[in-house]
């Protein structure tokens, strides 16, 4: 018997859907970078800075710079 048919016969409300992510929790549109996921991992930012960092530095660094 599934979900939905147990809830009919018991006359119980539809479960409610999780993972909603609000649009106003978001940082930007296009990632689902959230405000509680930043809160969640502080070290992220710093993370992804030195990975910026590396992949810079890697690729060439200052000497492509003019």
């Amino acid at each position: 018997m599934g979900e939905a048919k147990r809830r009919r016969e018991l006359d119980l409300t539809y479960r409610k859907k999780r993972g909603n992510i609000e649009k106003s929790n978001r940082f930007t549109f296009l990632l689902p970078i959230t405000k509680t996921s930043i809160s969640k991992y502080p070290y992220m930012g710093v993370v992804t800075m030195a990975l910026g960092a590396i992949i810079f530095l890697v690729s060439g660094g200052f000497n492509t710079i003019k």
